[in-house]
């Protein structure tokens, strides 16, 4: 999301109606508020289970009102899934979009509050699986003291419903088809590529770019990240958009020639170079490779023969590997030869917006591995996932999710007993994982540990921070020195979670 001053947005919404007509300008601000709604909605589905629907419809105007563009009040709200049924009453307050329209235009005869009307439509109609529409009834735009928002089924409206035309036209089905309420969670259901990179934020979608980029090359390809990070995911992924994506993809684990290991040939018949010819071959963790060796691959690669031609060689490193050529652990020009082509791989907790992604993903994956359809995963063990920081980045991740996927019952949720066993690294205000699987504290003042059994997340870190103010004396500065937080960051905390302090 961006933050934008409700003055731009005016100008905007001036320019496009001044360019197209109010007509057209209208339909483009109705589609793009419906599509803000469906995108309310996917994330909300990840956050209440499929039978808690009620609590997921209420969250829509929270997350409108969070948004800024206006502030809502729940006059009415009921609805029968079975028969069809949706009827909300919603006052809006202070409308970004109204005060925008009468400031450019004044007084309008017909409501302005487009985009918002969109919104609450694409929301509702994603969660309940059949046409919701939205209409506003009263509007400050037309001098009103607030705006009055109706949603119904579409049936409800009657047969003129012209809003079906314009929310969404693929998406929403024809009037003389039945829409099929959704009985089922929402599947992650894997595409059809082997080694599909998951992931939005701005590192991964780089090094997806640039693998892509690079794929219909031959030259070397590094790939630089912490261990775990999908080093040699990335490079089968690679291997499978190069022109030798037919031929095989040899991996080497190179700390596997340290010393004498005359039964794992690099070179010559039977080699690892050779049996790669017409395909790519993968160097994991390529500074450990015997300076002998290194040698060999350094004249190999520098040789303009049909066998180095034949192989692609990609290389991987965990750490810097120009800090190894620095210490002469490396050769210096085989290391120029290796990094013609690097990527980097951002390590998980730089990219905690793929986690949700990443959970769904392997959750699909390994309930069907190991046949065991689950319903989801509870909203407290998400919640705890976000907050780490994974050491073991994405690999341990994948572990994580198998593991509550074993320990789970079939049918059930992963809960975070299922998920952590207390060998975890835990976020810090978590002292250690019960054998119960409640989360257990850390003490501020050197006493016993306090378990808070089933509460909150942000429950427990309200109190970790109380308890540190009072052992304190309300000292700001002294508190965020034991809880080991920078004085802005404790002010943060407390200003957002309301906790008064004193200096």
């Amino acid at each position: 999301m961006v933050m934008m001053q409700t003055a731009v947005l005016g100008t905007l919404r001036r320019d496009v109606i001044n360019a197209v007509g109010i007509d057209r300008a209208r339909s483009l601000f109705y589609r793009t508020g419906w599509s803000q709604g469906q995108r309310y909605a996917e994330l909300v589905r990840k956050r209440f289970r499929q039978d808690d629907l009620t609590a997921a419809l209420a969250a829509g105007p929270r997350l409108h009102t969070m948004e800024g563009f206006v502030k809502v009040s729940t006059k009415r709200f009921e609805f029968d899934i079975k028969r069809g049924h949706y009827h909300g009453e919603f006052h809006w307050h202070d409308s970004t979009e109204a005060v925008e329209h009468m400031r450019a235009f004044g007084v309008s005869d017909c409501p302005t509050c487009w985009m918002q009307v969109g919104a609450p439509a694409g929301f509702t109609t994603a969660l309940l699986g059949q046409p919701v529409i939205f209409r506003e009834v009263e509007c400050m735009g037309q001098g009103a003291e607030r705006c009055v928002v109706i949603g119904r089924n579409a049936a409800a409206w009657g047969n003129e419903v012209p809003e079906l035309e314009l929310f969404a036209p693929a998406t929403v089905k024809p009037r003389n088809q039945p829409w099929n309420p959704a009985t089922e969670p929402p599947q992650n259901r894997e595409g059809t590529t082997p080694h599909a990179i998951i992931g939005k934020t701005a590192g991964i979608e780089r090094a997806r770019r640039l693998v892509e980029r690079v794929a219909g090359y031959a030259e070397p390809v590094l790939f630089l990240g912490e261990p775990g990070t999908g080093k040699e995911f990335f490079a089968r992924r690679l291997h499978e958009l190069s022109s030798v994506a037919n031929g095989p993809f040899v991996t080497v684990n190179c700390d596997a020639y340290a010393g004498d290991h005359a039964d794992r040939p690099m070179f010559g018949e039977g080699g690892a170079m050779e049996r790669a010819k017409g395909g790519t071959l993968f160097l994991n963790d390529v500074s450990s490779l015997p300076k002998p060796i290194q040698s060999q691959l350094a004249a190999t690669l520098g040789a303009e023969t049909k066998t180095s031609a034949a192989v692609r060689v990609v290389s991987a490193c965990s750490g810097r590997l120009r800090d190894f050529v620095e210490s002469g652990a490396f050769r210096a020009d085989l290391y120029f030869r290796l990094s013609l082509l690097p990527i980097v791989i951002p390590p998980l907790r730089d990219r905690r917006d793929d986690v949700p992604m990443l959970i769904d993903h392997f959750l699909h994956r390994h309930s069907k591995a190991h046949g065991k359809p689950l319903r989801g995963i509870s909203v407290d063990a998400r919640d705890l996932l976000l907050r780490y920081d994974f050491p073991g980045n994405v690999r341990e991740l994948s572990n994580m999710i198998e593991r509550g996927v074993i320990y789970s019952e079939p049918g059930g949720d992963l809960e975070i007993s299922h998920i952590f066993t207390g060998i975890e690294q835990m976020p810090e205000f978590v002292e250690v994982l019960h054998a119960s699987g409640r989360i257990v504290r850390r003490s501020t003042a050197g006493g016993a540990r306090t378990s808070f059994g089933s509460r909150t997340f942000d429950e427990m870190e309200e109190e970790t921070y109380r308890a540190a103010l009072l052992a304190a004396d309300g000292n700001v500065s002294a508190a965020a020195r034991a809880l080991g937080l920078s004085r802005a960051k404790l002010d943060y905390r407390l200003a957002k979670l309301g906790i008064a302090r004193r200096t």
